[in-house]
């Protein structure tokens, strides 16, 4: 993913906390939650952005097979010849 190179570390960082937030409560009310993440200073868009960035690049590696690679290399290789 590229996130690291469009988006501001302090982003990434507090995308991750969310992230961290959502998986364990962590004995936080919700309202004390919000008013933290509140309190950041941080556009809620540019966190929810790099979150489904964040989930979308779990996804991948949940499916991710070093063994698999040779035949995906050799299938886009050849897909690529086969278009030129």
């Amino acid at each position: 993913t590229d996130v690291s190179l469009v988006c501001p570390p302090h982003v990434i960082a507090v995308a991750a906390m969310f992230l961290s937030r959502v998986v364990d409560q962590g004995g936080q009310s919700d309202v004390e939650a919000q008013q933290w993440f509140a309190d950041m200073n941080v556009d809620i868009t540019d966190i929810l952005q790099v979150v489904n960035e964040l989930l979308s690049l779990y996804d991948i590696w949940n499916g991710y097979a070093e063994d698999k690679m040779p035949e995906l290399v050799y299938r886009y290789i050849s897909d690529i010849a086969a278009s030129n």
